[in-house]
């Protein structure tokens, strides 16, 4: 499980951008949790943990093995 603070790494239109986790909240076997510098026009994402290694990565060498590859990339746009 992710910790309040951790490094995560995830794709912006093909740019690897990088955010400390906070606000996690678990729902059952799963949890949620937001990024400093990951957030719309209504405010920060929530995250599902399925998404850590499909579009949320642990180390910047993980995200740049699908830097070019869309379906890995989160949405950017209010």
């Amino acid at each position: 499980m992710l910790k309040n603070g951790q490094i995560v790494y995830f794709l912006v239109q093909g740019y690897i951008m990088s955010g400390k986790v906070f606000h996690i909240q678990v729902k059952g076997q799963e949890y949620t949790f937001q990024i400093e510098g990951y957030a719309n026009c209504s405010g920060h994402h929530e995250i599902s943990s399925r998404q850590i290694h499909y579009s949320i990565f642990l180390d910047e060498q993980e995200a740049k093995k699908y830097q070019d590859n869309p379906a890995m990339y989160l949405e950017s746009h209010c």
